[in-house]
């Protein structure tokens, strides 16, 4: 009796023992960095490409709750890829509650892996073979050659021009810098026309500000700025220091090496 009682006591300290060696090994996944959208300890993003991520994020969570986010790490730790990207969306909770539109790059470029994870409202944009597609050939051809912000901005691109198509937005990334939006034009978005077409855009602006205020008054003016104050979604810019809005891994993504 005395024995049986001794060897459940020992199973007991183990159980408790490696339980806490569990949440010792979570408690490692590092916090978010103030940002939320670039997380880059294997300082590997160039300032100008993390602006535009920051800034594309914030006009992304307005519309619709949908969270891009980046992030390299100097060590896996010997841990497998997909659970840390996974402990990591869990512990973040990118995306929106509502929706879990959340995704997640993850790269670790001293063991030459990326894996992204996909949130569960973003998996029909996103499904598995179309995210492996990008990393295979978007992303690691500059991994290959060290450039690694030419491969996240070409990555990251790809991936908001699915969401983008997804739920039918523009999200205006040219505004937030021109030149990285058309990099790697995948899409063809380019063209001869390009700058001549924003020409004849301010032009109509001014005809059309031109004839509503001679002839109307600025009815037309002031009723669509009026219209504006009340449209869009529920997602506000919450201001300030960015943060999860609590969504969860969906389980599905893709990764790659080099």
């Amino acid at each position: 009796m005395r024995k049986k009682l001794t060897f459940f006591i020992i199973l007991f300290i183990l159980l408790i023992i490696s339980n806490n060696m569990g949440w010792a090994v979570e408690l490692k996944l590092p916090e978010p960095s103030h940002s939320f959208y670039v997380y880059d300890e294997a300082k590997i993003i160039d300032n100008q490409l993390e602006e535009y991520i920051v800034e594309t994020n914030k006009e992304l969570y307005k519309k619709i709750g949908a969270q891009i986010v980046v992030a390299s790490i100097m060590d896996l730790e010997n841990r497998d890829i997909k659970e840390y990207a996974t402990g990591l969306f869990e512990k973040w909770g990118i995306g929106s509650r509502e929706y879990d539109n959340g995704l997640l790059i993850l790269i670790a470029p001293e063991e030459g892996e990326i894996w992204i994870e996909v949130g569960y409202g973003l998996e029909g944009a996103l499904p598995d073979s179309k995210v492996g597609n990008i990393i295979k050939n978007s992303i690691l051809p500059y991994f290959k050659e060290d450039n690694y912000s030419e491969g996240i901005l070409s990555g990251f691109n790809e991936i908001i021009n699915e969401v983008e198509r997804e739920y039918n937005i523009e999200l205006g990334r040219d505004r937030i810098n021109e030149d990285l939006y058309f990099f790697n034009d995948s899409y063809g978005k380019i063209s001869l026309f390009h700058g001549f077409g924003k020409i004849l855009l301010v032009l109509g602006i001014i005809i059309f500000l031109f004839i509503d205020f001679r002839f109307f008054n600025g009815f037309i003016t002031y009723s669509l700025l009026r219209g504006s104050r009340f449209s869009g979604s529920n997602f506000g810019d919450r201001g300030g220091r960015s943060s999860g809005g609590g969504g969860r891994s969906g389980g599905g993504g893709a990764g790659g090496k080099w």
